[in-house]
């Protein structure tokens, strides 16, 4: 429903390979690299890959975080960092003094204090390391102001640490060459009202330093190690982003440059400065495993989950449950590269919506319900709304773009409600309202609720069901419509764990644990065993009776399956990012898939109450399409796997 515009041309494809729950907010990216083109980006998007936000810039963005309402990214070709405003506006600079800023990494403090990183290049004389008379020893300063910009020290890096502290085993220091970078610090942060911590990659250190002396109070890992690793055989090599947790903990984004094999992982310590251990609490890991050589890091978020960006490999970013499962997941690294990526919740205020949420209540089953939604401008200028975008076709905007908005002046829009497709008697979707100009895009969202008479219990299908099933299958089960607790409560990654057996042989076997994850509609939920299943065992799966039901309070109908295993484990994550397209839907006669996986593949259709009705093997190309002229109307399950039999995606569709 919107212009084309620089945002068709320049922001990424966002491809979200999981979706189960993500912590509330927007997530800020703001470009190093753009592959597509010479332009950069500084983007806004929601858990859904909608953009709010997308401006291009000048050379490069990079650094983004979001504290206290306010965005800080370092922007531009003369490098520096930019404290914007809701109204996107930069209201203050931040820069070293008497040094070349350093972008790798910002830190700002509840009074107004920052912290910024320098470069210094120095001249040594290297000749007693085998080196040159001349070498060019790229240095560091780390740099404190308060509120008003005022410098309180300069911490000069060469003064506390030596050139012979780097590692020479990485592949990044040579003491021979002409230019050295022996300690390439990549992150800061305050760790007290007295004291900061630097990550110093090249040493494999973490280090503390006194803010008021600017003495070094302990060195973790490295050459200078002061701490017993407790827990840990691994360690972290060439570190990134450490950040300081609220339980007092240390987070690392761990590149693992120099472990065998490279891998990359964020890791959490409980450190004990007093007895000197450093306890670790976990190692997030990605499945299937990613080995960053540079860039990444990390963001603990207010409801306990972690984002995890992994620089420039696939996917760009994770963000975690804190039993370790995904919230969601997002890639754009075919297309573009951003150093840090940042979540918040967070509006701006350029223009503003009346209300955040439309509840238009339940249908009356005939008429179109209209709800008018109230947009102010806050800007000195007449406003252009452009479009909107919404994620269903149950609600719509009824007006015709561009309209105007008047400068501090209101413009209703128009919101309608009409299920008349609507299979589920309990509807959302989130209005996204566009703005568009030459090289800017900006939206307000609003979150629409409404309900339709709904009488049908819910049905389940659960997938593997058949022989020969991988012994790493995970178990998927998909719901004909949303489904909560018979309490009233949502289902969250820590509940949906109750909610099913999992046993040998029968009902009446042994039990495997497993660590099950709802999806964001509440429509599905992937149950992962701890351990891989035994060889050639029959396995036994149900949802537990009279716990679930849809949101009009109907209950889910009984539903269990047996599968059993062969020999085989295939790969972990073969499948991740296989594109899946199924159209039209609603359907008629028939459907055309679209897949894009890296072998054979099959299609087999369900009903809702779980029996095969159509069926597909063999399949080579990247296109079919399977009759459904014998079915009768109603739902359906497509669940497209590959010819061994392992999951790829399930979707739902409606036969009319």
């Amino acid at each position: 429903m919107a212009q084309t515009s620089d945002l068709d041309k320049y922001f990424p494809d966002i491809q979200i390979s999981n979706s189960h729950n993500p912590a509330p907010g927007y997530f800020f990216i703001a470009t190093k690299k753009h592959y597509v083109d010479t332009v950069n980006y500084f983007a806004i998007i929601d858990n859904y890959g909608t953009p709010v936000y997308f401006r291009l810039v000048n050379d490069m963005a990079a650094g983004v975080r979001v504290k206290e309402g306010y965005i800080y990214m370092l922007e531009g070709q003369k490098k520096a960092y930019f404290k914007i405003d809701s109204f996107f506006q930069k209201i203050d600079t931040f820069n070293t003094k008497g040094y070349k800023l350093d972008g790798h990494d910002f830190d700002i403090d509840s009074n107004g204090h920052y912290l910024l990183l320098g470069n210094k290049l120095r001249t040594v004389d290297m000749t007693e390391y085998g080196g040159v008379a001349d070498a060019t020893i790229k240095d560091k300063v780390v740099q404190e102001f308060d509120k008003d910009h005022k410098l309180l020290y300069t911490w000069k890096a060469w003064e506390h640490f030596q050139i012979t502290d780097a590692n020479e085993n990485s592949p990044f220091v040579d003491l021979t060459a002409s230019t050295i970078d022996y300690l390439h610090a990549n992150s800061i942060t305050f760790d007290s009202d007295t004291s900061f911590l630097l990550s110093c990659r090249h040493f494999d250190e973490i280090t503390k330093i006194d803010r008021r002396t600017g003495d070094i109070i302990w060195r973790l890992g490295g050459k200078h190690n002061n701490f017993t690793f407790v827990n840990d055989t691994v360690l972290f090599s060439h570190p990134h982003t450490v950040r300081k947790m609220a339980n007092g903990d240390i987070l690392i984004f761990d590149n693992g440059n120099l472990h065998t094999p490279q891998i990359s992982s964020v890791v959490e310590y409980k450190l004990d400065e007093i007895n000197k251990t450093a306890t670790l609490v976990r190692r997030q890991r990605h499945v299937p495993d990613i080995f960053a050589d540079h860039g990444g890091g990390q963001q603990m978020l207010p409801d306990g989950d972690m984002l995890v960006y992994w620089g420039q490999e696939k996917p760009s970013f994770t963000e975690y449950h804190p039993d370790g499962s995904v919230a969601i997941e997002m890639d754009y690294s075919s297309h573009s590269f951003a150093t840090r990526v940042a979540k918040a919740l967070w509006k701006h205020k350029v223009f503003v919506t009346v209300t955040d949420t439309v509840n238009f209540g339940m249908w009356d089953g005939y008429t179109e319900s209209d709800y008018l939604l109230t947009l102010h401008n806050n800007t000195d200028s007449v406003l252009k709304i452009t479009g909107y975008v919404t994620h269903t076709d149950n609600f719509s905007v009824k007006d015709q773009f561009p309209v105007e908005i008047p400068a501090h002046g209101n413009k209703d829009l128009t919101v309608a409600f009409f299920p008349e497709n609507a299979q589920t008697g309990y509807l959302t979707d989130i209005l996204t309202i566009q703005s568009e100009y030459p090289h800017l895009y900006l939206a307000q969202q609003v979150m629409l609720k409404g309900r339709k008479e709904d009488s049908q219990a819910p049905v389940a299908i659960i997938t593997p069901d058949t022989a020969h099933v991988p012994r790493n299958a995970v178990v998927e089960v998909t719901f004909s419509e949303p489904v909560r607790l018979v309490t009233g409560n949502e289902l969250d990654y820590l509940n949906v764990d109750t909610l099913f057996i999992f046993k040998k042989d029968g009902p009446d076997g042994e039990s495997i644990v497993y660590n099950a994850n709802v999806s964001t509609d509440k429509t599905h939920v992937t149950i992962n065993p701890s351990d891989s299943l035994d060889e050639n065992q029959t396995y036994f799966v149900m949802v537990r009776e009279d716990l679930l039901e849809d949101y009009s309070g109907n209950k889910l109908s009984p539903v269990s399956v047996r599968f059993s295993t062969g020999s085989e484990i295939l790969s972990v994550g073969k499948q991740k990012n296989v594109r899946i397209r199924v159209y039209p839907n609603p359907s008629g006669e028939y459907i055309i898939i679209e897949a894009n996986p890296d072998q054979d593949w099959k299609v087999r259709i369900f009903s809702v109450m779980g029996t095969l009705v159509a069926e597909k093997d063999d399949i080579t190309g990247t296109r079919t399409k399977v009759g459904l002229q014998h079915l009768n109307s109603g739902i359906y399950f497509v669940v497209i796997e590959t010819s061994k039999g392992e999951k790829i995606k399930t979707e739902k569709i409606i036969v009319q």
